[in-house]
């Protein structure tokens, strides 16, 4: 494994060697900032002001694509790392033991979500550009691990120490955040712009409009959404019913229906992070394309279980069974979007692939709110019935995507 990182561009080893800090640094403060809003303002005003953090990066997000393409990735990148690291800078001296003033910090979070959403599109199609075919499912299984690694000690670590220790985390960011920007400058390798022209509302049209007649990248779309719609559910409506309902078990101690939500999490991630690894011999054994449809077998099915059961062996398999499968499809599926993605507008591509994220949360919200109408049977067969014309439209792309 050591020999094919070698190997690999190094633009993007460095992708994934800043992706690795900067989550893992990130994790230890981002989950918990929800809280942090909370403390200092009403529970109405806190949530206005995530709404807008979120409003803020889906324009971003839509714009960043588009400026990647006209300016260039590595600018693109070097600018939004910038500013990143002078919001997180500003938001530990405002939160140190001399003063704390919870507005400048919100400001601040809101500089930086934004940055990230400029600066993700530009470094996913950076990867893109400088990979081939035969070493993007090893690159994408590695930074797979990568990210759970980083969620699951990062959020080990902000969880045991944010009460107490706000401002050393905040310091501790802006710290890696500045090690992050010295790294992409001193070894990202210079990019030109894949378009030329004037910067316009005309040319971000045209450009966008260019990218959705691409029939089967709507599609990929498509099925990404609704496929990736399950888990969702995990992260919203699962949590909040077996908060409600689950029959608490004693095994050793009493588990509760919040902790077992807490578990289901903690498996996923752990099973993701012993395997991921793993995946690639196995897929180069079996294929690409069989894999990947291997995957949403195991995937699709065993959501039908964690959305309805309350059997706390049940919900176990089935998270051990759809983790699998998670480890096949989510490496797989963005190796399939870089072979859908074409190289002079690559950025507005992985832009607008970027909005299926906020879909699947979208989502996740709409299976709260069915809550109230529906049981978790009915609930199950609905989004399972959803995920089900996702694996539909993946069976109609393979036979047309080159891979193995």
């Amino acid at each position: 494994m050591l020999s094919q990182l070698r190997s690999l561009n190094v633009n993007v080893r460095v992708r994934l060697l800043t992706s690795f800090l900067a989550r893992f640094f990130g994790n230890m403060v981002y989950p918990f900032m929800s809280i942090y809003l909370t403390l200092y303002f009403s529970d109405q005003t806190a949530g206005m002001m995530l709404l807008i953090i979120t409003s803020a990066t889906i324009v971003m997000g839509f714009l960043s694509g588009y400026l990647a393409d006209i300016i260039g990735k590595k600018k693109i990148i070097i600018w939004a790392q910038l500013c990143q690291t002078s919001a997180l800078a500003v938001m530990a001296l405002f939160n140190s033991p001399l003063f704390i003033i919870p507005s400048v910090t919100f400001m601040m979070m809101l500089l930086q979500n934004t940055t990230i959403a400029l600066l993700n599109p530009a470094a996913e199609a950076m990867i893109i550009d400088d990979s081939t075919p035969k070493n993007r499912s090893f690159i994408y299984a590695i930074d797979y691990w990568a990210m759970n690694l980083s969620i699951m000690f990062g959020s080990m670590i902000g969880g045991l120490f944010f009460n107490e220790y706000r401002f050393e985390l905040f310091t501790l960011q802006a710290l890696s955040s500045l090690v992050v920007l010295y790294i992409m400058v001193r070894y990202l390798a210079d990019d030109a712009p894949s378009l030329t022209g004037k910067n316009s509302v005309k040319q971000l049209r045209l450009m966008y409009g260019k990218v959705l007649q691409n029939r089967q990248f709507v599609i990929y779309c498509v099925a990404q959404l609704l496929v990736m719609s399950l888990d969702a559910q995990v992260i919203n409506y699962v949590s909040v019913r077996l908060a409600k309902s689950f029959q608490a078990v004693v095994l050793g101690h009493e588990i509760t229906g919040i902790q077992m939500a807490g578990l289901i999490r903690t498996e996923n991630t752990l099973i993701v992070v012993l395997l991921t690894l793993v995946v690639p011999t196995l897929t180069k054994m079996l294929g690409e394309k069989r894999s990947f449809l291997l995957g949403l077998v195991m995937y699709i099915p065993a959501f039908f279980f964690i959305i309805s059961s309350n059997n706390f062996y049940t919900l176990v398999s089935a998270v051990f069974v759809a983790s699998i499968g998670e480890v096949f499809i989510i490496p797989l599926g963005k190796t399939m979007l870089a072979e859908l993605s074409t190289q002079d507008l690559r950025g507005t591509y992985m832009a607008l692939n970027g909005f299926i994220y906020r879909g699947t949360a979208l989502l996740g919200a709409l299976g709260v709110m069915l809550a109230s109408t529906f049981s978790p049977y009915q609930l199950a067969c609905f989004w399972g019935g959803l995920a089900s014309i996702g694996f539909g439209c993946y069976l109609y792309l393979l036979p047309k995507i080159k891979l193995n």
